[in-house]
């Protein structure tokens, strides 16, 4: 009896081996498994992709500048318009509603390219040229034709477009020959109060009566 019990202690030390030894194994397999494992290689989202695009597509787009023209003359709505795109005499007068059937075509060149505050005058046909001076923003000589401002009959508005007058001035013009019946010489406009003798020479060759 003694014996077999030694026999069965011995069988089952012998499984307790083999199942120590099968533990050892499978855990190194299943180190060697995780070790070999390929990295994971981080890939970026639609969402950061796009961003990216974005980013680097709003800083090669450069801001959209305006111009304001003062568009005159022989157009179906004259006026002061804002010119995003093609500041060129062409889209400011479509913005004004295009040309009226009395206009000068022969006169206007259409590809020119407009400054902010510059004004565009169209002439009609038959206009005498002879009260016509040209300037450009600051008052240059340059290739775009305006009709001298009439003392007499101009707008608040159109005064305003002469060098130094603004809205107060261009009341107290408007005032002055309302008060006095008209202007009946340039250099009268002297009388108008702020307005001296060098301001003078800067607006003589822009006003008529």
């Amino acid at each position: 009896m003694i014996d077999k019990l030694d026999v069965i202690k011995d069988k089952l030390a012998v499984y307790k081996i083999w199942l120590l030894l099968g533990g050892i194994i499978l855990i190194g397999c299943i180190v060697m498994i995780v070790i070999k494992q390929p990295k994971e290689v981080a890939v970026p989202t639609a969402y950061s992709m796009s961003s990216t695009s974005s980013s680097a597509a709003a800083t090669s787009i450069s801001p959209k500048t305006s111009v304001m023209i003062d568009v005159k003359g022989a157009v179906k709505n004259p006026g002061v318009y804002d010119i995003v795109n093609s500041p060129r005499a062409q889209t400011a007068i479509a913005k004004a509603g295009g040309l009226t059937h009395e206009a000068d075509t022969i006169k206007l060149n259409l590809a020119q390219k407009l400054s902010d505050g510059q004004m565009l005058y169209v002439p009609v046909i038959g206009e005498v040229a002879s009260n016509k001076v040209t300037v450009d923003q600051q008052g240059a000589e340059s290739g775009q034709e305006m009709t001298k401002i009439n003392l007499n009959t101009a707008t608040a508005e159109e005064l305003q477009t002469l060098e130094g007058v603004g809205e107060k001035k261009a009341e107290q013009i408007i005032a002055y020959r309302e008060a006095h019946d008209g202007f009946k010489k340039l250099d009268e406009i002297k009388e108008v109060s702020g307005i001296g003798a060098k301001r003078f020479e800067t607006l003589q060759d822009k006003i008529t009566i």
